[in-house]
């Protein structure tokens, strides 16, 4: 890559040599444009979308947000890219790499963070670069995240607003199975970048779209379409070339070591069947005295098994293990066995590669491990599927009619060599007609899509989860035997695999159940409840995260407390195992093994007498992960005066989060028509006044209470501040249980404080943006303001106590002000219209427009503009208030 000088005229550079089509992702980005990139598999698609972020960072030009967000279809393809990403970081040399690690490392991050299901390692997206699911971007976009609890699921609502969107491999994100319905996690992105196409930068891309879809997408979404030429495409190539075969029966362990040269690979559809084949191959291997080296790779590995099985399988079978210029294996004598984890993200290559019957969308990227570097010959065997008792393929997790419409299709390409060319018709063939009526049906159903998701925002429900991302559930399990005293806080914290609920129901639940009495056990599977919450029974009507989600929005705990679980029986698996937010299993009915992965012990997987044996020595229970707060913060809170504390914040935003933010903050002014710096001041008003509410009277006489009775507990000496102290913090361990109770003790108890600032500030607020009518081209700035403070603890916030301002409060005030604006010559603002009392009231929802300003306008008819504000808003607010004790 040629070198680029920075802005203070520093040499930087990458050592990389770029494709053309790479330089031109570049060039589009940089104009402003949004970008949809077709290129074969294998092509150097990460690289192309990845590095005009890097350059954006490492320049500090602003041709790109502050954040980047890689999302991929699978957990497995997530924690693949942080190792992609990992080297290029290593190889990026620029002048600002290194202040922007400080940065983060400032509030406990690191520049690069993975967060999926199993390695929950950026709950709230405060890297400079998360790598997740289309999961858990949809859900947090939506106000129902799988990654925090229902306290802070406003947190990451505005982050694809304000983040680079890098979505990868869109034909494998999930649709719901409901006839001609339109919903699921690929509608859901069509329509959540329509909505950003204006606000924000994204890079769709993927080898395997059809070229009809491709041209509605780029007009539906405002993108500009880029592949590679012919010429590009045979340097891509680079001698290499794969033949595929059909082979009209189903997969066996005795056809692949037939066909077995030196390296293959072998891909199922689902997990029970690669676990069932890897064991037959296993015998086979054993029977016959072969020195064969043979892996098993599917979604239920621990993360560290994981992340081993991905270094071997890239010393095995990676470009080292090939001769670059004839195209010859060099490595060891290997057949690894795996499940869809392997269609993208893996740089590796196999001599042979056979596969179960699947959609070609799906088949293309299994054929990319196939002949993947240059000058190599390799051959794709597709094998059609076995049948069922009613002689019916079993085609799960696919649908019959693309898997048939495929194998139909590749009779055309049956012992041919099959290029990108061809494999760009066969997608055309198969997936056209399909593709174009999803995306009519979409645009016909576009409105109610489009109405679920801003219901889900007014009034945050996670079952919307299985409408607009999947229907097919999956559920967290655990394996303990004693969960209930182990594993009382955060047990999404723990090592958890995940599967479909009917493997836990039916047939399965009643072999379980057989296997426990068999075995004297007292319980077959229990469910994490959240303390408090009464009886988290789905028979009962509830919904376990919906639930916890409902419970932490009640009041208002300076997320100081972590909630408390308890472990409930399962009793009616038909209707709880769907819900439950956690379960766990004895390991006398399920256990792991490094080399098998999750194992049920019900007689569901035929072992024979050998691995029968292994696993009963085998002694497994799930273990905690390694904890990784947001913010580097002691677990004890110290007493704090309200201008320390909203410095702290001050530091917070200044420092790091207005960097992250500030390319939204700027389209989103130019989009609604505000003066620039509009945005900014707003915050700086939430960040000043979002705490108004405890210097209170009544929030004061709390916070000194309990520091008496917190130090007379501790036999602490005990020195009552002065009376124009004015608290924001009190003294406080956040783990610490007998701490719950002491507060219990107080005769006063702690009022709320969140909206109560709203219902003093607004007029305030309201007049220092200029927002005199709900008209005001500022109005709904003042809106989104107000927002944000109401809810910058819970997200159902909504009424206020009678509240009267302490004596000093509004000096306390001014110099909060200051130290959030930070300007030689502050602006004139009129504290008197700060309100010294509030009675009772609510500012939501009846009083929407009534002039209080208490939430953004959420109609669906209209642009989105207000509400992605509101949200980017929160998130500054919430992520300064966690961080602010870092820089105090």
């Amino acid at each position: 890559m040629k070198e680029r000088k920075g802005k203070k005229g520093v040499t930087v550079s990458l050592m990389k040599t770029l494709y053309p089509y790479q330089e031109r992702v570049l060039q589009v980005l940089a104009q402003g444009r949004n970008v949809i990139l077709v290129i074969p598999t294998g092509g150097g698609k990460t690289l192309a979308a990845l590095l005009p972020f890097l350059q954006s960072c490492a320049f500090n030009d602003g041709t790109l947000p502050g954040k980047a967000v890689y999302v991929t279809p699978m957990r497995v393809l997530a924690t693949q890219f942080t190792r992609t990403c990992h080297q290029l970081l290593e190889e990026l040399n620029p002048p600002l790499i290194e202040p922007l690690r400080q940065r983060y490392a400032q509030f406990g991050r690191p520049l690069l963070s993975l967060q999926t299901g199993e390695s929950p390692d950026d709950p709230q997206f405060e890297s400079l670069i998360t790598a997740c699911t289309i999961d858990q971007l949809l859900a947090s976009a939506l106000g129902v995240p799988y990654s925090v609890d229902g306290a802070r699921a406003n947190i990451n609502v505005g982050l694809p607003a304000s983040a680079y969107l890098i979505l990868d491999e869109p034909h494998l994100y999930p649709l719901n199975r409901q006839g001609q319905s339109c919903f699921g996690a690929l509608t859901t992105t069509i329509e959540l970048l329509r909505q950003l196409k204006d606000l924000t930068r994204f890079t769709f891309m993927s080898a395997t779209l059809s070229r009809p879809l491709v041209e509605q997408l780029a007009q539906m979404i405002d993108a500009e379409v880029i592949e590679a030429s012919d010429e590009e495409l045979a340097a891509l190539a680079r001698g290499r070339q794969r033949v595929f075969r059909r082979v009209a029966e189903p997969l066996s362990a005795e056809q692949v070591l037939e066909r077995h040269q030196r390296c293959s690979l072998v891909v199922c559809n689902r997990v029970e069947r690669a676990q069932e084949l890897y064991l037959q191959l296993d015998e086979l291997i054993q029977e016959r005295g072969l020195d064969i080296r043979l892996q098993l790779l599917h979604s239920r590995f621990s993360d560290e098994d994981r992340r081993r099985q991905s270094e071997e399988l890239q010393g095995w079978l990676g470009p080292a293990a090939w001769d670059e210029k004839s195209g010859r294996y060099q490595g060891e004598n290997v057949i690894v066995v795996a499940t869809q984890v392997v269609e993208v993200g893996l740089d590796i290559s196999v001599e042979t590669l056979h596969s179960e019957l699947s959609p070609a969308n799906s088949l293309i990227q299994r054929a990319g491990r196939c002949a993947r570097f240059p000058h190599q010959q390799g051959q794709v065997f597709v094998y059609s599927l076995p049948v069922d008792d009613q002689g019916q393929a079993q085609t799960l997790p696919y649908e019959p009619e693309p898997c048939q419409r495929t194998w139909e299709a590749l009779a055309e390409y049956d012992g041919q060599v099959v290029r990108f060319q061809e494999e760009r018709r066969l997608l055309d063939t198969v997936h056209c007609e399909s593709d174009l009526q999803l995306l009519a049906r979409y645009e016909e159903q576009r409105p109610d899509l489009l109405e679920k998701m801003v219901t889900s925002l007014r009034k945050p429900d996670p079952r919307v989860r299985s409408t607009l991302i999947r229907d097919d559930l999956q559920v967290a399990l655990l394996v303990h035997d004693t969960p209930e005293e182990e594993i009382v806080t955060a047990p999404w914290q723990w090592q958890l695999f995940t599967l479909r609920p009917s493997l836990l129901q039916g047939r399965h639940w009643q072999a379980l159940q057989e296997r426990a009495a068999a075995l004297g056990l007292d319980w077959v599977c229990k469910q994490a409840v959240l303390v408090g919450a009464g009886s988290g029974r789905a028979a009962q009507g509830e919904d376990h995260s919906r639930t916890r989600s409902e419970t932490a929005a009640q009041g208002e705990d300076d997320s100081r407390r972590e909630p408390l679980y308890t472990w409930e029986p399962v009793t009616n698996p038909a209707t709880e195992i769907s819900s439950a937010l956690v379960l766990a299993l004895p390991q006398a009915l399920v256990t792991y093994d490094r080399d098998l992965g999750l194992v049920f012990r019900d007689g569901r997987l035929p072992l024979t007498a050998r691995w029968q044996q292994r696993l009963e020595g085998t002694r497994y229970q799930s273990r905690p992960l390694e904890r990784r707060r947001s913010g580097a913060v002691s677990q004890t809170v110290l007493r704090q005066r309200y201008e320390e504390h909203i410095g702290g914040l001050a530091d917070a935003y200044h420092y790091g989060l207005y960097h992250e933010l500030v390319y939204a903050l700027r389209r989103l002014e130019e989009r609604m028509g505000l003066a620039a710096g509009t945005i900014d001041q707003a915050i700086q008003l939430a960040l000043a006044l979002h705490d108004l509410g405890k210097l209170a009277e009544g929030w004061q006489r709390w916070a000194r209470s309990w520091e008496r009775l917190y130090h007379e507990k501790k036999g602490l000496h005990y020195q009552e501040p002065a009376a124009d102290y004015l608290f924001a913090k009190t003294t406080y361990d956040v783990r610490a249980r007998e701490e719950r109770q002491w507060e219990q003790e107080l005769a006063v108890r702690r009022p709320n404080h969140a909206c109560e600032s709203v219902a003093l500030a607004c007029r305030f607020i309201r007049d220092c943006l200029g927002a005199t009518t709900p008209a005001s081209p500022t109005a709904p700035v003042a809106r989104a303001t107000c927002y944000a403070i109401a809810r910058h603890h819970t997200t159902g916030a909504h009424e206020y106590g009678a509240t009267r301002l302490a004596p000093g409060a509004l000096e306390a005030v001014r110099r909060a002000l200051a130290l959030v604006q930070r300007e030689t010559s502050p602006r004139p603002m009129n504290l008197q219209l700060i309100l010294p009392e509030c009675q009772q009231g609510d500012l939501f929802p009846e009083n929407v427009r009534s002039g209080k300003f208490s939430q953004p306008d959420l109609d669906p008819q209209t642009p989105q503009y207000e509400t992605w504000l509101a949200f980017v808003m929160t998130r500054a607010l919430r992520l300064a208030d966690q961080r602010a004790d870092v820089y105090r």
